[in-house]
């Protein structure tokens, strides 16, 4: 709840971003004086560490001096040698020993003294002659001979005195050539002695290095006679006033934390003095000036946070009148006002917007009132026209019911509530059946209107079409008239022969279908018209194929193929076929079924964007029934003919035991009609055709009449005059053709590319046992 307010906010954000900006710059700082700090720490240490080192240098150089003159001294004149060494040892503290070391020779002196220092300051005596180990074989007697200018020995320690000592020999020369040395013992505690007495600041340490890198002294005396680290060694090896940085201490009493060492060389000796000085001890005065001011600096920070929470307070007061006004307008509450501005400032200038943008949000409010309930009447209508659409389509299901020769499966679905697609099957006679499918080129109401539009004027023109052409030549030259707005469908039309199988098909501007077989899925080509409603001149070619058994004609709009992916790759034919070929089963419904659910999975995430429409027709096999064709003839168009015609038809309707009476009126009416063909519609053309394809139904005969002669309509002809002179034979039309109407049970007729055709439908009584026995007339 603290910081729901700005002023809040704004005064932690003005605190956080003070403490930064004052972090940001005392790091700086800290950095840059932090490096003055350590520069002037190196300064102070390597004087510290060279005063020590001259010190050290001093005292030992006193010793040097001593050694070399009683070397001289021993030179001229050997005699009295315990008396002067007595006296050299008396008057200088540092040495805890002096000898004099002879070559044992017959001209050298026979003893060789050696005075040392006892705890209690007395001296002693005794000749080194005489001890059991013969000294002139020793190193440092060996290595002393040739000091004639003085060397430090290494240190060691003097199992007689108990302590630690190193020598400083020289040799005694006579003649040109070493007859013994001098040999000075100092002690190293006068050496530890003097690390204590430098003034070293506090938690520094001070070591003395001999020449093989072993602590000589230090201020740990558990650290003497140890080696120093690799990184203080090779510094050493440089033989210079240096100082290095260990990152870890080697002196235990400093915690293993990183320490700078400033090393100095002692003149006159391979040793070298250390001072170490541990880096927390060098930024400790720093570190705390630097803590003093960060907390006086906070402290000033927070005071100013203060102030900026009580001076934002007040000036974003009227923000928090705003702030519950609109939670006020969040729950739909309106009527309320708000106090007046008291500055023109932007708290001002929002109070006054906010108080029209309140007015103009209840207008708004009630037209959204007014629009939703007019969204949810349209949506209403649209779910009516949705279910009104699919009125229109037939089942998405059909089996042949009288001969299951096929099987037909559809499936619709529009991108929107209602769509452009449609499929459309239904009978044109007991024998054809028309099969369609269609796209409308635009979406949504006008498309399902246009479609609707199709899909009545196609049954409407069925009946009236002999072929799927002229079916699509008349649907386009009705929906060209009054199509303002230019609208257009493409469409797959197909009429099939339920008994032989014979599928003759007709497109308009549609997509080409596809037959699938056992040995695979094709493309079937197909010569296309333009899209019907754009020119009522268009033309459609037809194509013929035959179904064999097993085969499925599959017809589909072009949603399938334009499915597109979320990379906006579309299905393709390609995965089309692929699909198709990859199906287990051959049925209708599976095939259509697949086929849908491979373009959703295509299709995932990147939503529907056009109707889909899949129709499969499956032809199972063609039957050898009762409806089968009596006869199927195709003459040439001359009277010879024709009456060889009739009475092949005869002969096939006395077979299958229809009564005489219907014979004798299927004859007449046949006769009229094919010498009307022949003498008229022909004009005596003997290369013309006359067909005629008669089956035997349940009750009734029926009889296809084909001739591509000139057009004649005998249902259009004009009705004969029967008072006076009866209708001129030799005229078309006339009294037969009125017995043609009269004794047909039912006659249609149609005109297309492939010339004139009737429909005949005689009926006749079903037939029992007796007529199957009745013989043949003669």
């Amino acid at each position: 709840m603290l910081f729901r307010s700005i002023a809040s906010r704004l005064s932690l954000w003005v605190l956080a971003g003070s403490v930064a900006v004052l972090a940001a710059a005392a790091g700086a700082l800290f950095y840059r004086v932090s490096g003055q700090v350590l520069e002037q720490a190196h300064g102070e240490a390597s004087a510290l560490a060279n005063e020590a080192g001259n010190r050290i240098e001093q005292r030992l150089a006193r010793v040097a001096d001593m050694s070399q003159t009683l070397a001289a001294v021993m030179a001229s004149r050997p005699e009295g040698t315990e008396i002067v060494l007595r006296d050299a040892l008396a008057r200088n503290t540092d040495l805890s020993g002096l000898a004099a070391a002879f070559v044992p020779a017959p001209d050298n002196p026979p003893a060789s003294p050696f005075i040392s220092r006892r705890d209690d300051g007395s001296l002693d005596w005794r000749d080194l002659r005489k001890d059991g180990n013969h000294y002139w074989d020793k190193p440092w007697f060996l290595t002393g001979l040739r000091c004639s200018q003085g060397c430090w020995q290494r240190h060691f320690y003097s199992q007689s005195r108990k302590r630690e000592l190193v020598n400083y020999s020289v040799a005694i020369n006579k003649d040109g050539r070493p007859i013994g040395l001098i040999n000075a013992d100092v002690s190293l505690d006068w050496l530890s002695h003097i690390l204590k007495e430098l003034h070293k600041p506090a938690g520094a340490y001070a070591f003395v290095l001999d020449g093989s890198g072993a602590y000589l002294a230090h201020d740990n005396a558990a650290m003497i006679g140890r080696r120093g680290l690799a990184d203080l060694l090779q510094a050493q090896a440089l033989h210079g006033a240096v100082r290095v940085r260990l990152a870890v201490a080697q002196n235990p009493q400093a915690g293993g934390k990183p320490v700078w060492i400033y090393l100095v060389p002692v003149e006159g000796t391979h040793w070298s003095f250390g001072l170490a000085m541990p880096e927390a001890m060098i930024y400790a005065g720093v570190r705390q000036a630097f803590v003093h001011v960060l907390l006086l600096g906070l402290l000033a920070l927070l005071a100013l946070a203060v102030v900026t929470l009580a001076v934002t307070r007040r000036t974003l007061a009227p923000l928090g009148t705003l702030a519950s006004r609109a939670e006020h307008v969040a729950r739909g509450e309106l009527s309320f006002e708000l106090p007046p501005a008291r500055f023109p400032d932007e708290i001002g200038r929002l109070t006054h917007a906010f108080d029209r943008m309140r007015t103009e949000l209840a207008l708004h409010i009630a037209e959204l009132t007014r629009n939703a309930k007019e969204q949810q009447r349209l949506a209403s209508e649209l779910g009516i026209a949705h279910q009104i659409q699919t009125a229109l389509l037939p089942g998405e299901h059909y089996l042949d019911a009288h001969c299951a020769n096929f099987e037909l499966h559809a499936l619709l679905r529009p991108a929107r509530a209602v769509g452009g697609d449609f499929y459309s099957y239904f009978m044109l006679n007991e024998r054809r059946f028309c099969v369609m499918v269609g796209d409308v080129s635009d979406k949504g109401i006008p498309a399902a209107l246009f479609m609707a539009r199709t899909i009545t004027l196609a049954k409407a023109l069925a009946p009236r079409a002999r072929s799927p052409q002229h079916l699509l030549s008349m649907l386009n030259v009705e929906l060209c008239r009054n199509n303002d707005n230019c609208m257009f469908v493409s469409v797959l039309c197909g009429m099939l022969d339920t008994l032989t199988g014979e599928l003759v098909m007709a497109s308009a501007g549609h997509e080409p279908p596809v037959l699938c077989d056992a040995d695979g899925a094709r493309l079937i080509a197909l010569d296309t018209g333009a899209a019907i409603g754009l020119d009522e001149e268009a033309s459609y070619p037809a194509r013929t194929l035959r179904l064999q058994p097993g085969q499925t004609l599959m017809l589909y709009t072009d949603g399938i193929t334009e499915a597109a992916d979320t990379s906006r790759q579309l299905f393709g034919a390609e995965r089309l076929l692929a699909c198709l070929e990859r199906s287990p089963s051959r049925s209708a419904t599976d095939l259509a079924d697949g086929l849908l659910a491979e373009v959703d999975r295509f299709a995932e995430g990147a939503g529907q964007a056009d109707d889909i429409t899949v129709l499969a027709l499956n032809w199972h096999h063609a039957h050898v029934d009762r409806n089968a064709p009596m006869l199927d003839m195709s003459i040439k168009a001359s009277m010879d003919d024709v009456f060889d015609m009739l009475a092949r038809c005869d002969e096939s309707l006395r077979a299958q035991g229809v009564s005489a009476a219907v014979r004798d009126d299927i004859r007449l009416v046949l006769e009229e009609l094919m010498v009307n063909m022949v003498q008229h519609g022909h004009a005596g053309d003997a290369n013309r055709a006359i067909d005629l394809h008669m089956r035997l139904g349940n009750d009734a005969v029926l009889i296809e009449l084909h001739h591509d002669g000139q057009p004649f309509d005998p249902l259009q002809a004009p009705l004969p005059s029967l008072t006076g002179d009866l209708a001129d034979a030799d005229g078309v039309g006339g009294l037969g053709i009125h017995l043609v109407r009269a004794m047909a049970s039912e006659l249609s007729y149609s005109y297309d590319d492939q010339g004139n055709h009737l429909q005949l439908r005689f009926l006749h009584p079903a037939r029992t046992e007796h007529d199957h026995d009745v013989q043949p007339e003669n």
